[in-house]
């Protein structure tokens, strides 16, 4: 009965004709669809949303909702999914796009459009800047021996190891002291000088706030991590994963030692994924938008531990809680 009362209300796109693209500079259809995410102002998207890369992982964030009330897949490019419903009286949105930068500057782009472009008047709505939620939920592996497969790792700034962030500059008079530093600090190691665009972005401290405060109202304040995360442009190389006969800049042992002995004003780097830099960038530094990133730690670089199986999905599942609770929070400031 319960099933049946989620997705009664369950809105489906119909496969209707687009016709003609506007634009090449942004991909947009007659009837306002954005290209690559496959939504439009008409589908009401909530401002509240949990970003993942796996489009099942979309699937699981929705099986928390109170109510599904739309639901769509992009047939042509599938990884882009997205799910609205209700959680605990707000609106919310769980949207998959893929792995890595490039989905991420996609989405947050197109995303960005979709909240603040009138494609029927083909104006931008600057004057009316809303209020955007954007938490992004995802795995992760750890170069700190401390910090166990299964811990929560909350993103105070991302330290992005590609090139990315070099075409979205920020004026050095708009940005924080601290972000200069940790960016300088990272730029002076191996790592920095093989990737002299390496860059730093910071989260939204008010998010940050909120994950802290959700996970430890769920009692995992025990669990958590808080500090820098490192958003890779690969799995392999960047971190220093010499596969077979390839060979990489750097060793891992190379990559932990960095990592490890890496601290600004008591910050370490706590995690690495592939996406979190450039998300900072865009969302928070650009857009002015409420942008975090909460991880589960699934393996540990240093000390070879790693979950998978059941215990991943169970400790998955209180990662996406304390993202939810987290948008629940905003709503009520």
């Amino acid at each position: 009965m319960l099933m049946f009362l989620k997705n009664f209300l369950v809105r489906k796109r119909a496969g209707m004709p687009k016709s003609k693209a506007k634009s090449s500079q942004l991909i947009i259809f007659e009837d306002g669809t954005l290209y690559h995410i496959d939504l439009r102002r008409s589908d009401n998207m909530p401002h509240n949303v949990l970003l993942v890369g796996a489009s099942d992982r979309v699937d699981l964030i929705s099986s928390h909702f109170d109510m599904i009330t739309f639901e769509n897949r992009n047939k042509a490019r599938p990884e882009f999914h997205t799910i609205v419903g209700i959680y605990k009286d707000l609106p919310v949105a769980a949207m998959s796009i893929g792995i890595g930068m490039g989905p991420i500057d996609i989405a947050v782009n197109e995303l960005h459009a979709l909240f603040e472009y009138d494609h029927k008047m083909d104006s931008w709505t600057f004057r009316k800047k809303p209020r955007i939620n954007i938490i992004r939920v995802g795995t992760c592996g750890t170069s700190l021996p401390e910090v166990s497969a299964g811990a929560l790792a909350i993103s105070s700034h991302g330290i992005g190891l590609d090139n990315l962030g070099a075409y979205y500059p920020i004026p050095v008079r708009e940005r924080d002291p601290l972000t200069i530093k940790i960016e300088q600090n990272f730029l002076r190691t191996k790592i920095g000088t093989i990737n002299p665009l390496a860059y730093c972005s910071p989260a939204s401290p008010t998010t940050v706030w909120a994950l802290r405060k959700s996970a430890e109202a769920l009692g995992e304040g025990h669990n958590v991590v808080r500090g820098i995360t490192t958003a890779s442009p690969g799995f392999f190389g960047p971190e220093g994963r010499q596969i077979g006969r390839l060979k990489t800049a750097f060793s891992s042992g190379d990559f932990r030692k960095i990592i490890q002995s890496f601290n600004v004003n008591g910050l370490k780097i706590i995690n690495h994924e592939m996406e979190t830099g450039i998300l900072f960038r865009l969302g928070h530094e650009h857009l002015s938008y409420n942008v975090g990133a909460i991880c589960l730690v699934i393996d540990n670089l240093a000390t070879d531990e790693v979950i998978t199986g059941d215990e991943a999905k169970e400790k998955m599942n209180v990662c996406i809680k304390v993202a939810l609770n987290s948008l629940v929070a905003f709503s009520n400031k």
